[in-house]
């Protein structure tokens, strides 16, 4: 273990002891976005991890990050933001000018901003080639940005979003050219947003957004215009990353919290753990989890030496959402009718989990691309 990831285990040991489930719990039941916490990973320096020291950062990599969501979300202490504003903050890292970099990250580290994320929309889904959203530049210099983007994490929330939009019409002959990726103030003039009713246990707002001629300053642009791709890879394979490790520590939870109750219900005079239909499936899921775990933090390893990652974090992205969701349908048959019950705190994770089989990326389109990538087949998308 690095000297980081040590210090990111005492961090997360102080968290766990300072905050606690009920109140995570509390705050997903009432979508209210959970300060304390927040200002945990504030005030304990968390935050700042992963970001280089002359931007204001604590130093390490995107593996530390990783560490800190598993280790916390082993305890269910969910954060989902910390995922839009760390995918957000990798290629500003990588792609942003000096003064961009000099201007944008320094807040991520104090928590007096945080990013959003801004990349899906109604009509284009998972094809994000087709998305309608424009950024067209202006004689001035400056960006006329049009269009809306839905599912968009505390969007009102945050200082700034890393928004994908179109600079130049679709190619037919070359799909991947106009796609710019810019940091938009999400106070500007001619942004509106509307919230979401999600059937979710959130401790933070969903967002449909709408962008009516907005200006966009110059500056705003990351990297070149028009060859956005590269930039935006960069914040997904991340994403793929961060994500499963809020499933891998979820999945954990809901195991530990079944097996607890497979060992003292006894409703035939022996504890359910003993039936193999329940300890079986529970096995199953504990073994996918640790398969994803290992996995995950390989691939995190590549990652951070700047290695190609992309068929490693897509194939982690199926094995910890496959374990989470194996995971919380043992826990919901272990737990059976007492699982619908609110104060089990069981039911968001069953939700949850099956959500996460088909966001932030559906399944069916990743193993496709694994198809593709690692057996050779032909492309279907």
């Amino acid at each position: 273990m690095s000297e980081s990831q040590a210090a990111v285990r005492e961090i997360c040991d102080a968290i766990i002891k300072r905050v606690d489930r009920a109140y995570v719990a509390e705050c997903g039941r009432k979508n209210e976005f959970p300060q304390k916490l927040w200002d945990m990973w504030v005030d304990t320096g968390l935050l700042s991890m992963g970001l280089p020291e002359e931007f204001g950062g604590a130093g390490g990599s995107l593996k530390d990050i990783v560490l800190a969501l598993d280790l916390l979300h082993r305890e269910a202490l969910l954060l989902p933001i910390a995922v839009t504003n760390f995918m957000s903050r990798e290629p500003i890292m990588h792609y942003a000018t000096q003064a961009q970099k000099e201007r944008y990250l320094p807040p991520t580290a104090t928590g007096e901003e945080f990013f959003s994320f801004g990349i899906t929309e109604p009509d284009s889904g998972t094809n994000t080639f087709k998305i309608k959203t424009t950024a067209i530049r202006q004689p001035d210099g400056t960006f006329l940005l049009n269009g809306g983007k839905t599912y968009q994490t505390a969007f009102l929330e945050s200082s700034h979003c890393l928004l994908v939009a179109r600079t130049s019409p679709l190619d037919s002959e070359d799909r991947t050219h106009g796609i710019s990726v810019f940091i938009v103030d999400t106070t500007l003039p001619g942004i509106s947003a509307t919230p979401m009713s999600i059937g979710m246990y959130l401790p933070e707002q969903q967002y449909q957004t709408y962008f009516d001629n907005v200006v966009l300053p110059a500056d705003s642009l990351v990297g070149e215009e028009g060859k956005g791709l590269s930039i935006l890879f960069s914040s997904l394979n991340s994403e793929r990353l961060l994500v499963a490790a809020m499933n891998v520590g979820q999945a954990d939870y809901v195991l530990k919290r079944a097996a607890e109750y497979a060992k003292v219900r006894a409703p035939f005079g022996v504890p359910i753990g003993s039936y193999q239909s329940i300890a079986h499936p529970m096995a199953r899921a504990k073994t996918y989890v640790e398969a994803a775990r290992l996995m995950m933090y390989q691939a995190c390893d590549k990652h951070d030496r700047g290695e190609s990652v992309g068929l490693d974090v897509n194939m982690v992205k199926i094995l910890s959402s496959e374990a989470f969701k194996m995971a919380a349908e043992i826990a919901m048959t272990t737990f059976g009718g007492a699982g619908v019950d609110v104060s089990q705190d069981i039911l968001p994770f069953y939700i949850a989990a099956q959500n996460n089989t088909v966001a932030p990326v559906n399944n069916q389109i990743v193993l496709s691309f694994i198809a593709e990538k690692a057996l050779g087949l032909p492309k279907c998308y």
